[in-house]
């Protein structure tokens, strides 16, 4: 339940339509203004606007989350429900900290807090951070405590009312989570523990480290295992490594204790809460998604710095340190900036080839008929699917890009082949018609012939195509009228 992004988002189409530039720049802007509120939020609880300066440029420019903005369809979803909670802590730390105007920061706080569900729901651990930032910061102020559940039960209260409103009566109770296999409780239970250590872990090491540092346990400690198997590393060798990294991250925090550290330790854990819930083999992922961790990098970069700056403090010789200090943040800065950049360009590699397919079918068929179905193999299967399920190198359904794309060149289908997400899953088929018009998309031959069986579409109307991974082009193919009769 995000209505919030949803309407962004259809404002946003309707604005830029297919104009990616302004995508990417309206990504770029917001992440920064996270930045100079991330800033604000460490002034407040830091004191020291040298120590902001750099947890705000950490979370600027560290690679781990940089999904959260690069990845255009989680921008509105995931940056601006950071904005917003980000929106929500400073006032709630001013609500701690001062005197005057205490009621109105915490109610600011809490409708920021609220703004923030709207937009994406990973920010619901709050229910649980607000009263353990005031208990950590303020436990003996128990009039600060009233107003907080004063204030803090009618939104409980208010987002649960909408929350059922949503499912039973708007949505007629559906559940879409229905399809995918729900783990036991025990499940729950295991996550509830390890998730957190995965959080603090993946939101400081990247996961190259990671991964590459698991691959070489495994082949000198197991190598049979590694033969056998060579995503072992990837699932029990991460987790292993992520695990015993956040224990000595643990560690070197109690030694260094001070609020903020525990502030940012529980906020932190608490952050990876919304994915414990997740069904289905996502659930089981040992690599946490960057943009997972975009919201957890406000305070990974407010811990780096305090527990940076801890040492600092230690070290007798202060110029010596400082030097250190100043080359290990130039260092992780640029390296960052650089993972950053590869990423991009790596994507960007992609995209050309995306857009090549693309140019390539409309190039053949700019008008299409009335009633049309296009059917395109490939030979190899992408982005962790099944082997036996190719596809083309594009992460949502070819089949809705194709409707999209068309839509915006002059075709102007109806808004029901828009609806129920039709075609928009990776490996999606299948053929609807609705408001005259007929638009399919197969990629196994066995399903086009059930549909070409249950609907009257000329053989002409069947676009035909071939993809070759190994050459990353698409040619045009001709189907035997014969295998279809």
């Amino acid at each position: 339940m995000v209505p919030f992004t949803h309407f962004v988002s259809y404002t946003q189409f309707e604005l830029f339509r297919t104009n990616f530039y302004l995508y990417g720049l309206t990504a770029i802007t917001i992440h920064l203004i996270n930045t100079v509120l991330v800033y604000h939020l460490s002034s407040l609880l830091l004191k020291k606007r040298v120590l902001a300066f750099i947890a705000g440029f950490l979370f600027l420019t560290t690679s781990i989350s940089h999904q959260g903005f690069t990845w255009i369809a989680t921008t509105i979803g995931t940056s601006v429900s950071t904005l917003f909670f980000l929106m929500s802590l400073i006032f709630f730390s001013k609500y701690l900290n001062q005197t005057t105007s205490q009621i109105r920061h915490l109610i600011l706080s809490m409708i920021f807090f609220f703004s923030s569900l709207l937009f994406k729901e990973t920010s619901l651990f709050g229910f649980l951070l607000f009263p353990a930032f005031w208990f950590i910061y303020k436990r003996k102020d128990f009039i600060k405590a009233k107003m907080l559940l004063i204030v803090f039960f009618p939104l409980g209260f208010l987002y649960m009312s909408v929350r059922i409103i949503n499912v039973y009566l708007i949505n007629k109770g559906s559940n879409m989570e229905a399809a995918f296999v729900q783990p036991g409780l025990d499940v729950y239970i295991f996550r509830l523990f390890t998730l957190p250590l995965k959080f603090i872990s993946q939101g400081i090491l990247p996961q190259e480290f990671i991964i590459n540092i698991a691959s070489n346990l495994v082949k000198f400690s197991y190598p049979l295992l590694e033969n056998l198997n060579p995503h072992i590393a990837q699932s029990v060798g991460a987790d292993i490594v992520s695990n015993l990294f956040s224990v000595l991250v643990i560690a070197i925090s109690i030694i260094f204790y001070s609020k903020t550290i525990l502030l940012s330790l529980v906020f932190i854990s608490l952050s990876s809460l919304p994915l414990i819930f997740v069904p289905g083999k996502a659930g089981y992922n040992s690599l946490i998604d960057g943009r997972h961790l975009y919201i957890a990098e406000i305070f990974t970069s407010i811990l780096l710095t305090v527990l940076i700056y801890a040492v600092y403090l230690r070290l007798a010789r202060k110029k010596l340190a400082l030097s250190i200090v100043s080359i290990i943040v130039i260092s992780l800065i640029l390296f960052h900036v650089g993972k950053i950049r590869g990423d991009i360009d790596q994507q960007v590699s992609i995209g050309l080839i995306r857009k090549s397919i693309i140019n390539n079918i409309t190039r053949l068929y700019p008008k299409l008929p009335q009633r049309v179905i296009f059917y395109i193999e490939s030979d190899k299967a992408y982005y962790g699917l099944a082997p036996q399920d190719y596809i083309l190198p594009f992460q949502s359904g070819f089949g809705q890009t194709l409707l999209v794309w068309y839509n915006e060149h002059g075709e102007e289908f109806p808004a029901c082949f828009f609806e129920d997400q039709y075609l928009y899953v990776q490996v999606s088929e299948g053929y609807r018609e609705c408001g005259g018009r007929g638009f399919g998309y197969f990629r196994k031959k066995e399903n086009l012939k059930k549909t070409l069986r249950e609907h009257s579409i000329p053989f002409k109307n069947i676009f035909a195509f071939k993809y070759t991974s190994s050459t990353s082009s698409i040619s045009s193919m001709q189907l035997d009228k014969s295998d279809f009769d």
